[in-house]
């Protein structure tokens, strides 16, 4: 809870200041390419690692980046090195793009099926979300999960809606356990 709150308020901060400094949509863009570069297995040690001096991490942090992200988040990088919170940075980046997200009224939604399904079903099921919800500008990723048999699965804000057959076949199987009219032992 410690981390949400600390990249929630570091965030709060970069973005204020890129809307104070009218670079939102570049420090935006920043933050998703340091999460692109973030998934890399070996960065993420790098950053975690308390051997490492902050000297040498800001040098390789100036060198990955450089002429990739503005020198506003190029100057957040150096701050977040300096006092010891670079372990903390993919969560403060995706923060970042939560609420920028929330800024700008973005809803991210997640959609996953059992099969890879095509452009104009994807835009049927986002222009039915849009039709159906109070949601408007709707970013829409998707995902494959191969047990759901059939059907699909949203997410968005708290809200999950599961019309896949595997949760079609677990509300058959409940429905036979508590049947009223089997005497149970």
């Amino acid at each position: 809870m410690a981390n949400l709150k600390l990249a929630g308020r570091y965030a709060k901060s970069l973005i204020d200041l890129a809307i104070e400094k009218k670079q939102l949509e570049v420090v935006f863009a920043d933050a998703q390419y340091f999460n692109a570069v973030a998934t890399d297995r070996d960065f993420v040690v790098f950053m975690r690692s308390p051997i490492i001096a902050s000297e040498k991490k800001i040098s390789v942090f100036e060198a990955i980046f450089k002429n990739k992200v503005c020198d506003l988040t190029q100057s957040f990088f150096r701050l977040i090195i300096v006092k010891g919170r670079e372990s903390f940075l993919n969560d403060i980046m995706g923060e970042v793009i939560h609420q920028y997200n929330r800024l700008k009224g973005i809803t991210t939604v997640k959609l996953t099926s059992a099969v890879s399904l095509d452009n104009t079903t994807i835009q049927q099921i986002k222009k039915n979300i849009e039709q159906t919800t109070s949601l408007k500008n709707i970013e829409l990723t998707t995902a494959i999960k191969e047990s759901l048999i059939g059907g699909f699965v949203l997410e968005y804000e708290d809200k999950l809606f599961d019309s896949s057959i595997a949760h079609d076949l677990k509300e058959v199987k409940k429905q036979f356990l508590n049947n009223e009219y089997v005497k149970k032992y």
